[in-house]
């Protein structure tokens, strides 16, 4: 395994989740993610988006993490 495979890192995150009604007896669940470090928000109306929000933030290793060039 090489060093950068081995090396972890976390998140921080505030997830805002709440019930909607959209008539006709459908509800969606609504979402608000915030990265606390950058302030970046992202605004979801299902769990896909939402995981997909997550997925996204996690794939690209953050700055203070990257070797300097």
């Amino acid at each position: 395994m090489n060093e950068k495979s081995e090396r972890t890192y976390s998140q921080m995150f505030t997830l805002r989740v709440w019930v909607e009604d959209v008539g006709n007896s459908r509800i969606e669940y609504r979402s608000t993610l915030k990265h606390i470090l950058s302030g970046e928000t992202y605004h979801s109306r299902d769990w896909t988006t939402l995981i997909h929000h997550l997925e996204t933030a996690f794939a690209t290793e953050p700055p203070h993490l990257k070797p300097d060039e």
